[in-house]
């Protein structure tokens, strides 16, 4: 009974820090970083979740988008890289860190995520709640196709 309080006590305690992950981050002072995995395929590690990026012959797939506030900054990182656009945003799921850039991103090119994403916006915080690069994003930058809606 002990152990299941502890499991249960240590699980709210981290859910409760990441839903405040990001909220008072200085993203000014973050600075990203490039790294070449292989061939055309690099990561940017920046404040929040890493960004996969794949240049192609026409444009730039990026997986996840980080936060709002860096989307600038992330441009400016793969245009160190290519200057082809980015052709595809890719959300491997719904957490801010990987969906946050969406608003941005979601208007240079379509968005690709897996169902769950789209779910988010009935567990989204109310609209009276303090605005966080956690806070759902709208619905503009919702994806455009989700995994299932493929087969």
């Amino acid at each position: 009974m002990m152990r299941k309080a502890l499991i249960a006590f240590v699980v709210i305690a981290f859910l409760g820090a990441m839903r405040n992950f990001g909220q008072d981050q200085d993203f000014s002072k973050v600075e990203m970083k490039v790294q070449k995995v292989a061939g055309t395929v690099y990561m940017l590690e920046g404040a929040g979740g890493n960004i996969g990026a794949s240049v192609g012959d026409d444009g730039i797939v990026i997986v996840d988008d980080e936060f709002l506030p860096l989307a600038d900054k992330i441009e400016a990182a793969l245009k160190g890289i290519s200057d082809k656009p980015i052709k595809v945003v890719l959300n491997t799921h719904w957490h801010g860190d990987h969906t946050g850039g969406n608003p941005h991103f979601g208007e240079k090119a379509p968005i690709v995520a897996q169902e769950n994403v789209n779910a988010w916006p009935q567990a989204a915080s109310p609209a009276s709640a303090k605005p966080s690069p956690l806070t759902r994003a709208p619905c503009r930058s919702l994806p455009l196709k989700t995994r299932f809606q493929f087969t």
